[in-house]
C-alpha cells in the first residue's frame, strides 16, 4: 500500500514540474516576441514620421515593394482616411439659340448646358434623387441678347395617351427665374446664370377624373414608336423679351429612372447567392418560392393515346426582381406515363416567358375636358421579352409514386430554370390611366407528338399559368443575385431569343426654340 502511494506522489511530483515548466516556455517564447517586435519597430520609425506615414498608405493602398518587417506589424500610427473616390465624369450637354436657325455656322446668343451622369451623344439622364444642373448663357455681343426681360428655367413632365389636348396631362411643371430686369436692371451677373433644380420623389396627378387627384411616384421616361401613349420630360428656357420682340426658348429633352428596390430574397437564398451554390428548391425552402396552382394539361400522345400532365410552377419570392438580373423558376411536372413526361419535360417543348402588358384610357366623352377615362382605345398588344432556359435541378430524384391496384406509378420531374431580364427593361409604374406591367407565362406545349385537348391550348388562346410580377431598379439588400444556370445555356441566355425591347423615341434632336 506505502509503494502504490508513493508511486501515485511521484507522479502527482512529475506531472506539477513539467507544467511549471511549459509554463516558463510561455513566458519566454511571449517575452522574446515582444522584444523582437519592440525592436522592429524602432527600426521602422528610425527614418521619422512622414517616412511611416507614407510606408503606411503604401500598405493600405497596394504597394508591394514594402520591406517584410514594416508589412508584418499592425498599425501603430493614427487611422489614415482613405483617399475619396473619384466621382464619375459629368457629360456636358449642350442646347444653341441662334437668330438664323438655317444656318449651322451662325454665331448663337444663348446656350444652354447640362450636365449628367449619360454617356455623351445621348440624352441627359438622371435618377431619382439627384439634382439637375446647369447654366444658361446669353452672348452680350449678339443684338438678340438685348431687351431682355426675365430669364426662366421651367422643368416639364407630361403624360399622353392620344393627339387631343384632353389626352394629355402636365403632372411635374416647376420654374426657377434666373434674371429679371426688375430685380436686377443692370445684370450685375453678368450674362451667366447657373441653376440647381431638385427633382421631387412624388407627384399629384388626376386618377378617374380631372377633379380626382392622389399622390404617384415620379414615373419613368416612356416613349417608344409602337405604343401611343407616353411620358416625356422636358427642360425648356424661357427668355422673355421686350415688347414687339419675339422670346427665345431652349428645350431639351431628359431621361428619368427611378430607384425602386425589391425586399431581401430568403435566408437560404442569400446564403445560395453568397457562397455561389446551387438554389434549394420549394421543398427546402418554402419561403423562398410561390407556388402557383396546379394546372393539368390533357392531350393525344403520337395519336394513339390520351394523357395528362400536371404541372406545378414555382417563381422566387419575393416577386419583385432587378432589371439585369434573373427571375429564379421551378417547375414539377408529374404523369403516370413516362413517355408523355419524358417528351413535355424537354426544354424544347417548354415555354415559360415574361411579358409586358402596356394598358392607358382615354377620355369617355372627348368633348368634355373633366371627363372620366374609359378604356374605349384597345390596349396595346403584350411583348414578350425573354424565354426561361431549364435544366434538371442537381441532387433531384425522379419520385415515383405507386398506388393501390388498378392505380398506376405516378412519375415526377423536377426542373430548374431562370429568365434573363435584360438591363433596359422600363420599370414597373402606374400613373392616372397609364401603367405597365409584367408577368410570367407559362405557354401551351408545342411539340412533335403531343396534341393538347383544351380548344384554348390547341389554338394558343392565352396562357396555361399566369403570374403577375414587379420589375425594378435597384438590387436588394444584400447579395446580388446571380445566374445559375449550366455553362451549356450561358450563349443562349446572354443572346436570348426575344429580349429585342420595342424601338424608342427619345433619338429626337433637341429643339431650338
Amino acid at each position: 500500500m506505502n509503494f502504490r502511494m508513493e508511486i501515485v506522489m511521484l507522479s502527482r511530483h512529475m506531472y506539477y514540474w513539467k507544467c511549471i515548466q511549459f509554463r516558463k516556455k510561455i513566458k519566454m517564447d511571449i517575452s522574446y516576441k515582444t522584444e523582437r517586435r519592440t525592436s522592429v519597430l524602432r527600426m521602422s520609425v528610425l527614418p521619422g514620421p512622414q517616412l511611416m506615414e507614407s510606408s503606411f498608405d503604401n500598405f493600405v493602398y497596394g504597394n508591394s515593394s514594402l520591406p517584410q518587417s514594416v508589412t508584418s506589424l499592425p498599425a501603430y500610427t493614427r487611422r489614415l482616411s482613405p483617399p475619396s473616390r473619384a466621382h464619375r465624369q459629368l457629360t456636358e450637354h449642350v442646347v444653341e439659340l441662334s437668330s438664323d436657325n438655317t444656318n449651322k455656322r451662325a454665331k448663337p446668343w444663348a446656350t444652354l448646358r447640362v450636365y449628367s451622369k449619360a454617356p455623351a451623344g445621348s440624352l441627359p439622364t438622371f435618377v431619382e434623387g439627384e439634382t439637375i444642373t446647369g447654366s444658361v448663357t446669353l452672348n452680350s455681343d449678339m443684338s438678340n441678347s438685348r431687351h431682355v426681360s426675365c430669364v426662366k428655367v421651367i422643368v416639364r413632365g407630361e403624360l399622353s395617351s392620344g393627339v387631343l389636348e384632353v389626352d394629355r396631362i402636365t403632372f411635374l411643371e416647376t420654374s426657377t427665374t434666373l434674371w429679371t430686369k426688375d430685380a436686377d436692371a443692370t445684370r450685375r451677373n453678368g450674362t451667366y446664370w447657373p441653376f440647381s433644380i431638385h427633382l421631387p420623389g412624388e407627384i399629384i396627378a388626376p386618377s378617374g377624373t380631372m377633379d380626382n387627384v392622389r399622390a404617384y411616384p415620379l414615373p419613368p421616361t416612356f416613349m417608344e414608336r409602337k405604343t401611343r401613349a407616353c411620358i416625356r420630360y422636358n427642360l425648356i428656357v424661357h427668355i422673355s423679351r421686350s415688347k414687339f420682340r419675339e422670346d427665345g426658348n431652349l428645350q431639351l429633352t431628359w431621361i428619368y429612372t427611378p430607384t425602386t428596390k425589391p425586399e431581401p430574397p430568403s435566408p437560404l437564398r442569400q446564403l445560395a447567392y453568397q457562397e455561389n451554390s446551387p438554389l434549394l428548391g420549394p421543398q427546402a425552402d418554402p419561403r423562398g418560392w410561390y407556388t402557383l396552382p396546379s394546372a393539368k394539361v390533357y392531350g393525344t400522345l403520337f395519336k394513339n393515346r390520351i394523357v395528362e400532365v400536371t404541372l406545378k410552377l414555382s417563381l422566387a419570392q419575393p416577386l419583385s426582381y432587378t432589371r439585369g438580373t434573373v427571375i429564379p423558376l421551378s417547375l414539377m411536372l408529374s404523369s403516370i406515363d413516362s413517355q408523355a413526361l419524358d417528351l413535355l419535360s424537354s426544354r424544347q417543348a417548354l415555354t415559360v416567358r415574361l411579358r409586358r402588358k402596356v394598358s392607358y384610357k382615354r377620355a369617355q366623352n372627348l368633348a368634355e375636358i373633366n371627363a372620366p377615362w374609359t378604356s374605349v382605345i384597345p390596349t396595346e398588344p403584350t411583348v414578350d421579352f425573354a424565354d426561361a432556359v431549364w435544366w434538371q435541378r442537381p441532387g433531384s430524384l425522379n419520385l415515383n409514386e405507386t398506388g393501390p391496384l388498378p392505380v398506376k406509378t405516378r412519375l415526377y420531374r423536377e426542373l430548374e430554370g431562370e429568365i434573363l431580364l435584360p438591363k433596359s427593361l422600363k420599370p414597373t409604374f402606374h400613373i392616372s390611366h397609364f401603367g405597365i406591367e409584367y408577368s410570367v407565362v407559362m405557354l401551351p406545349f408545342d411539340t412533335t407528338g403531343f396534341v393538347p385537348s383544351t380548344p384554348a391550348q390547341k389554338f394558343h388562346n392565352g396562357p396555361i399559368l399566369e403570374q403577375r410580377v414587379e420589375i425594378v431598379t435597384m438590387f436588394p439588400k444584400g447579395p446580388r443575385p446571380i445566374s445559375h444556370s449550366p455553362p451549356e445555356y450561358q450563349a443562349q441566355i446572354a443572346h436570348p431569343n426575344r429580349t429585342s425591347l420595342p424601338p424608342s423615341r427619345v433619338s429626337f434632336s433637341p429643339s431650338r426654340g
